[in-house]
């Protein structure tokens, strides 16, 4: 049914507070962000913006990948991880600015 939405919430309670332990845990950053880019691309760029403990290559490649297209999202991740060649890629393919590039 509303699985997802359910997973999230909860994720988002004990990744996001950072009264948990829980909050710098690589595993859950990464599925927080993995289920939203699934099931909520509205928070996608909120959790991004926000965290800074998962896999950052990875997970941008989904984002760019069908039937998600989250190329804002990729570029954000990928200059976030200070690999600027890949993010350069985004703007030069993806989005198209060469202007940002």
């Amino acid at each position: 049914a509303d699985l997802p939405n359910e997973l999230i919430e909860l994720l988002e309670k004990i990744v996001l507070h950072k009264s948990a332990d829980f909050s710098k845990n690589k595993n859950l950053q990464n599925l927080l962000i993995l289920t939203a880019i699934k099931a909520d691309k509205t928070r996608v760029m909120d959790y991004i913006n926000r965290l800074d403990n998962y896999d950052g290559s990875e997970i941008a490649k989904i984002a760019l990948g069908e039937p998600y297209c989250l190329f804002e999202e990729a570029f954000l991740i990928y200059k976030k991880a200070n690999l600027n060649s890949e993010a350069m890629e985004v703007l030069l393919t993806n989005i198209e600015s060469i202007e940002r590039a």
